[in-house]
């Protein structure tokens, strides 16, 4: 299943989802991806933990983390490194660039077509290119 971007917040879809992706709907990955889909988003885990922990005390950190390594692993969310940052989550899978406000923390996607990017047959050598990601550093 190719996915570019989910968006739901029923928990029946969400489980629906996940079996789709060969993920065992528990009650804790479901209330993940309750608050993780409900809309397109860059957030960091510690974040997400407090909004599923909002509405489910019962989880623990280790749960969200965890369910979050299953998700990136099975596709469902892209996982970011801006360097001084905690990792952040996308659940936009379409391919796309970001804009990152140094200063306020603040994460941007960026349509793919808005960047162009040439990169010299010479340093490709006999390789091919097969994707290229741009995060746009900008202060002030």
């Amino acid at each position: 299943m190719e996915l570019e971007s989910v968006q739901i917040s029923n928990a029946d879809e969400v489980a629906a989802l996940l079996r789709a992706q060969g993920i065992t709907p528990t009650r804790q990955r479901i209330a993940v991806g309750v608050v993780l889909f409900a809309c397109r988003q860059h957030i960091a885990a510690s974040e997400l933990f407090r909004r599923v922990r909002a509405s489910d005390t019962s989880i623990s950190r280790s749960t969200v983390y965890n369910t979050l390594e299953l998700f990136v692993e099975k596709g469902l969310l892209q996982e970011l490194n801006f360097g001084d940052r905690s990792r952040i989550y996308d659940t936009n899978l379409a391919p796309h660039h970001h804009l990152y406000h140094v200063d306020s923390g603040k994460i941007e996607d960026l349509d793919i077509s808005q960047i162009k990017v040439k990169v010299p047959d010479e340093v490709l050598g006999n390789s091919s290119l097969v994707g290229v990601d741009v995060t746009l550093r900008v202060a002030g």
